[in-house]
Formats: C-alpha cells, structure tokens, sequence
C-alpha cells in the first residue's frame, strides 16, 4: 500500500456498512478519503470514534442518484484536492419486491437504477476526469455482485437488484475498455463481484442479528475491505478486471 500513501481516494456509500469498513481502512494506510453519502454525518459519527489516523477523513453529503449532487461533490473535491487516484463506488439500495408485484413498485424501481447504475456513471465519469488530471495511476473498484453473474432460481424478491448488478458488471467492463481506447494504461477498473455479506441492508428487521447469521456462510465488511487493499498492492501494470469473493460454503 506504500504506493498510496497520501493519495485521494473517493469512496461513495461511505456512511455505513462496506462503505465504512473501506473508509476506515484506507485512511489506516495512509490514504486521504473523501467519504460520499446522503447521511454524511454517520460518518462524522464513526470518524470521531475512529480517533486519529494516518491519512484523514472528510465527509460530503451527496446523492450519487442526483447528477447535480454529484457535480457539486466533485466540484468541492476539485477544489480541495486538485486531483484524485482511487474511487471506490459502493453506494447501492435494495428493495425486496418482484417486477410484477401487482402493488406499485414504480418509485423503488426507479430508485435501484438511479443509485445502483446511474450513479456509479456519473460518479465515475467526474472521477476519471480528476484522475486524468493527476497524471498518475489510478484505480476504481465497482460494486458489483454475485447475482450480477447468475440470479438465484425463484428467488421471489429483490428482483431488481439483479439487473442493476448485471449492468454494473458491464459497465465494469465498457470503462476498462474505453480507458483502453483513449491510450490511458494508468487508469484500472474492477468489478468486484462480492457474496454474502453481513451489513444492516441484509439483516431483516426485528431479529437478533447474531442469531441470525450464525448458521450462514458470511463475509464481513472488514473482508471487502482487504479486498480492496488486495487490488491496490497489485503492481500498476496488473488490472484484475473481474474478482468474486464469497463466504467459504455458500452454495450460490
């Protein structure tokens, strides 16, 4: 992680969950983050438990589904920075609902695509501008999914979460293509394609999260986290395009 030290780093969906545990860990090893989220102070609040740490934490409110927000976080960036080297795009909402629920999912619907694909674009399209800016090498990891690859048969909910996966595995792939087509060798994109993981948006409600996850095969966020870390010591001429990362046992 030497190579980073001091470096900016963007993480969106920053306020909690693998948002946070990334956070976290970059600015442990030296990296200054700026954390995106609509509930920007969560992050105050685990930045003053946090305490001190070698590379220092900001907070920005911003919508990542809100083009304009995301023009105005990055304009702030701009002007504090000059430039950045990493973004970690891991904002993302789910809904457990069905396409054809015959209930009017038109607002959910509308909700997963703008969050989970519109604005990983327009996050990344203001992010490479700055990184082109830099002159410098740099990466940009995407949440994507195991359902991005293979949905699970009859699975009777959160049927739109799925798509917007697939499309972020894509798109994933269309960057890393287009950098090629520019001449840029010094911008890498992955998609990391993670499993199960135990954050607040897959626990259900009402239960005792302990005894809930006890008997499943579970990731942690701290695992995502050290994956991350993992594609940020890889040397600069390696672009890990794809990695999938599950819990040892889950049979999906």
């Amino acid at each position: 992680m030497e190579k980073w030290i001091g470096k900016v780093a963007i993480v969106t969906g920053a306020s909690a969950g693998i948002g946070e545990a990334i956070v976290k860990s970059l600015a442990k090893n030296g990296i200054h983050v700026v954390g995106l989220a609509r509930r920007s102070e969560k992050i105050d609040e685990y930045v003053k438990k946090l305490g001190k740490t070698p590379g220092t934490i900001y907070s920005l409110k911003c919508d990542v589904s809100d083009l304009q927000s995301v023009k105005e976080a990055f304009k702030w960036i701009e002007e504090k920075f000059g430039f950045i080297h990493i973004l970690i795009n891991y904002a993302g909402v789910a809904y457990k609902m069905q396409i054809l629920d015959e209930a009017d999912v038109t607002e959910k619907i509308d909700s997963i695509l703008k969050t989970n694909v519109s604005g990983l674009v327009y996050c990344t399209r203001e992010a490479v501008r700055l990184m082109k800016k830099a002159d410098d090498y740099g990466m940009i990891v995407n949440a994507g999914s195991i359902v991005g690859h293979n949905i699970p048969f009859r699975s009777n909910s959160f049927n739109m979460y799925a798509p917007s996966k697939y499309a972020v595995t894509a798109i994933s792939e269309v960057l890393r293509q287009e950098l090629i087509t520019q001449n840029n060798h010094k911008i890498r994109v992955t998609n990391l394609s993670g499993g199960y993981v135990r954050t607040q948006m897959t626990t259900p409600l009402n239960v005792d999260p302990d005894e809930y996850f006890s008997n499943k095969p579970i990731l942690m966020t701290e695992d995502i986290a050290l994956t991350i870390n993992f594609l940020l010591e890889t040397p600069v001429h390696v672009n890990i395009s794809q990695l999938t990362i599950k819990p040892v046992g889950e049979q999906f």
